[in-house]
C-alpha cells in the first residue's frame, strides 16, 4: 500500500506518522495483524481508521473501532466525518455504547449495570417495555420513515450517527401523526447493521457472553472485521476482568436481607447455607499469618450437596428475585443479581483460572473469587478469525508481552515502535537515584528523604507540578514530611474521594497554574495519572515517586508462575512491565501537544537497573543525577 492510496483528512501528516499509516496499511492488505507503539502527538487515530478505512470500502470489510471508554469515541467520530467529507466517500459509521446509555425509562435507565440487564430482560419478555414493544412494529413504512430522517440529519452532520441522536430521535420517533417511541438500543444495532464502521467498547467483541451474541445481532463476520484497538495497554487486564468474579460474605449478607423483604424464606436458607460454606473454607485455609489462600472448585460444592445441586437453577433463581427486589424498592441494585452471576460461573471447569479465598475487612468478611490470568483464551478465538487487527498505544511496551499475552501468533503479527513527534528540546527526563520504595527500605528515614527529593523538584518548576506515588500508603507516608519543605499549596488526592470531589479537586489544581502554582499528590495507575489532559502551564513537571508495583497479592504470584509456565517470562509480564506502563503512563500527563513544555523525574534507585530502564521508550534518554534542581532550573532558563 502507498501513502496515495490511503485517505487522510489533513494536507500532510505529522512527524513518523506517515511511516505509522503504511506500516498499518501494509499489515491490513496484508490479513496481518500489528502492535504499534505510537506515543502521544503521532495522530494514532487517523494513522489508523484512514488505512482501515480505504482497504474496508475496497474489499467489503468492517472496521471494528474499540475503545474503553465512551469519552474516547469522539475523536473516532470526527475522523470518519472528516474523512467521508473530504473524499466524499460512501461509508456510513455508528457510534455503538451499552444498552443501559441508550434507555429512554427514566427510572431504569438509573439502575446499576447488574440490575439495570437483569430489569431490561425481565420488561423485553414480559411486553412491558413500551419501547421495546414499539420495535417488532416497525415495519418498512417506518423504517422508511426512520432512514430518511437519518440520512437527512448525516447529510447535515456528517456520516456518523451518534448514539446520543439515535437515542432522540428514537424517543421522540412519529410515523405520521402517531407517537411510535422506540428502543434507541435496537435502533442502534439496527443501524449498525448497514454500517462500514462501528465505534465501540471493548466488551462489545472481547467480554465472553456479549461478542458472539453482537456479532449475531450486526450480522457481521469475524472474518471480514478489521479491528482497532485503541488505547491497547489496557486490553489484558480489561479481558481478565470480564473473565473474572466473586463473592463476599457481606455481600451474601446483603442477599439474605433482600430476601427476607420479599418473603423468600426457602431461597434464603440456601444462601445461608452458601455463606456458612464460605465461612467454613475460610477457616479451613487461613491463619493469623495467612489472609488468602488457593481453593478448588468441589470445596465449596461438596459441602452444599443436598442444600444446593444445581448452580444454575439457583443463579436463574436469584436473578429473577433480584429483580422483584428491585422493582418492589425502587432501588438501583441488588445483591441477589451481582451474587447470581458467581453462582452461575463457580462450577465451570475453566482453564487458565485460580480460586482464592481471602480475609477482608477486620476478619469478620470474607471473599471467594475466581481470578482469570489468560486473557489470551478469549482473545486469541477472536484476533485469529479476524481479518486484521491493528492494536495501538502510546504505553505498549514491550511489545512482545503484549503479543504473546493476547494469544496474537509471531508469524502474523508485525510490532513497531515509534518516536515522539514533539521536539526534544521541550522536555527533561532525569532519573534520580537516592531513594526507593522497595518495600524493604520503607521506613521514616526513607519516607522523609523521599520528601527532601520531591522538594527538590517541586520547588524549582515555575508552576504546576505533580508527584505520583506507588500507593496511598506511601503518599500517605511521606505526606507529613514534605508539607514543611514545599514552598506552594499541596494538593491530595485520596482512595474515597467521589467523582465530583475528584473533579473539584483538579478544577482547583488547573487553576493554581495561573497563578503561583501548586502540587498535586496522586497515585500512579489511578485516574488522573491516565486519560486526563493538562494543557498549556497547567501541568509544567512530575516525579513518579518509586516502581507502581503492584501489591504481591496470591493473584499476583498466580499470574507470575502462570506466565513463567507459559512464556518463561513470568516475572516480567506479571509483575515488573505493567508497573513500568503505569509509570511511563502517569509520566505522559507532562507534554501533550508540540508547544507543551515540562520536565518528568523517576525517583528511585532501580530505574538505573537494567531490568527497569530497557523498558522506557525510545528517545526518553533520561539523565541520572542526585541533584536534579540544577538541570530543571537550567531547563526553565534556556529561553
Amino acid at each position: 500500500m502507498e501513502l496515495s492510496d490511503i485517505y487522510f483528512r489533513f494536507d500532510q501528516p505529522r512527524p513518523h506518522q506517515d511511516a505509522l499509516m503504511l506500516d498499518i496499511g501494509n499489515a491490513i492488505e496484508q490479513g496481518k495483524h500489528i502492535l504499534c507503539h505510537a506515543p502521544l502527538g503521532m495522530g494514532k487515530t487517523d494513522a489508523a481508521l484512514g488505512p482501515a478505512l480505504s482497504y474496508a470500502l475496497k474489499h467489503h470489510k468492517t472496521v471494528f473501532f474499540l475503545t474503553p471508554k465512551i469519552s474516547q469515541h469522539d475523536i473516532a467520530v470526527q475522523v470518519v466525518n472528516g474523512l467521508a467529507k473530504k473524499f466524499k466517500l460512501n461509508v456510513r459509521a455508528v457510534d455503538l455504547v451499552g444498552k443501559k446509555y441508550m434507555c429512554s425509562d427514566p427510572v431504569l435507565s438509573q439502575a446499576e449495570f447488574d440490575g439495570f440487564y437483569e430489569v431490561c430482560s425481565k420488561r423485553v419478555r414480559r411486553e412491558q417495555c413500551a419501547f421495546y414493544a414499539n420495535f417488532p412494529g416497525f415495519d418498512k413504512k417506518a423504517r422508511d420513515s426512520a432512514k430518511a430522517y437519518l440520512d437527512a440529519t448525516l447529510s447535515k452532520y456528517g456520516v456518523v450517527w451518534s448514539h446520543h441522536q439515535l437515542r432522540d430521535y428514537a424517543v421522540n420517533f412519529r410515523l405520521g401523526k402517531d407517537e411510535l417511541p422506540l428502543c434507541a438500543y435496537e435502533l442502534s444495532v439496527q443501524v449498525a447493521r448497514e454500517c462500514n464502521v462501528v465505534i465501540a467498547d471493548y466488551y462489545h467483541l472481547l467480554a465472553p457472553s456479549i461478542g458472539e451474541v453482537m456479532l449475531k445481532k450486526l450480522a457481521k463476520k469475524l472474518e471480514d472485521a478489521i479491528v482497532i484497538v485503541d488505547e491497547a495497554h489496557n486490553l489484558p487486564e480489561r479481558v481478565r476482568k470480564l473473565m473474572s468474579c466473586s463473592l463476599t460474605t457481606f455481600a451474601l449478607r446483603k442477599a439474605e436481607e433482600e430476601l427476607f423483604k420479599l418473603n423468600q424464606e426457602g431461597l434464603r436458607e440456601k444462601l445461608k447455607a452458601l455463606e456458612k460454606a464460605v465461612k467454613a473454607i475460610a477457616r479451613a485455609s487461613l491463619s493469623l499469618e495467612r489472609h488468602e489462600a488457593l481453593v478448588s472448585k468441589d470445596k465449596l460444592l461438596d459441602p452444599l450437596k443436598g442444600e444446593i445441586d444445581d448452580f444454575e437453577a439457583l443463579a436463574t433463581e436469584l436473578r429473577e428475585q433480584g429483580v422483584e427486589y428491585m422493582e418492589a424498592t425502587n432501588k438501583s441494585s441488588s445483591y441477589l443479581v451481582q451474587l447470581a452471576n458467581f453462582v452461575e460461573r463457580w462450577p465451570g471447569n475453566l482453564e487458565g483460572h485460580v480460586r482464592i479465598v481471602k480475609r477482608m475487612n477486620n476478619g469478620e468478611d470474607y471473599s471467594l473469587s475466581m481470578k482469570a490470568l489468560d486473557p489470551a483464551l478469549v482473545s486469541r478465538g477472536i484476533f485469529d478469525q479476524v481479518h486484521s487487527a491493528v492494536l495501538m498505544s502510546g504505553t505498549l511496551l514491550p511489545l512482545e508481552m503484549y503479543a504473546d499475552t493476547l494469544g496474537l501468533p509471531r508469524e502474523r503479527t508485525v510490532m513497531k515502535e515509534y518516536k515522539s513527534p514533539f521536539p526534544l528540546e521541550n522536555r527533561l527526563h532525569l532519573v534520580v537515584p537516592t531513594v526507593s520504595t522497595k518495600y524493604t527500605s520503607r521506613n521514616f528515614e526513607e519516607y522523609q528523604k523521599i520528601a527532601k527529593e520531591i522538594a527538590k523538584v517541586v520547588n524549582v518548576v515555575p508552576g504546576n507540578s505533580v508527584a505520583f506515588f506507588p500507593s496511598y500508603q506511601v503518599l500517605d507516608s511521606v505526606y507529613p514530611f514534605l508539607a514543611p519543605l514545599v514552598s506552594r499549596e499541596i494538593i491530595r488526592q485520596n482512595g474515597r474521594m467521589t467523582s465530583s470531589e475528584l473533579s473539584n479537586l483538579l478544577t482547583r489544581f488547573r487553576n493554581a497554574g495561573s497563578a503561583f502554582g501548586a502540587v498535586l499528590l496522586a497515585v500512579a495507575g489511578g485516574s488522573v495519572a491516565e486519560g486526563l489532559d493538562f494543557p498549556g502551564n497547567q501541568l509544567l513537571g512530575a516525579v513518579i515517586v518509586g516502581i507502581p508495583l503492584a501489591e504481591m497479592s496470591l493473584e499476583v504470584q498466580c499470574l507470575i508462575d502462570y506466565f513463567d509456565e507459559k512464556f518463561a517470562r513470568g516475572w516480567h509480564y506479571g509483575y515488573l512491565y505493567p508497573a513500568i506502563t503505569k509509570a511511563i503512563q502517569a509520566s505522559g500527563r507532562v507534554i501533550r501537544s508540540p508547544t507543551d513544555e515540562g520536565i518528568v523525574v523517576f525517583l528511585d534507585k532501580r530505574y538505573t537497573w537494567d531490568n527497569y530502564r530497557n523498558c522506557f521508550p525510545k528517545g526518553f534518554a533520561p539523565i541520572v543525577t542526585e541533584e536534579p534542581e540544577k538541570y530543571i532550573k537550567t531547563f526553565w532558563e534556556k529561553d
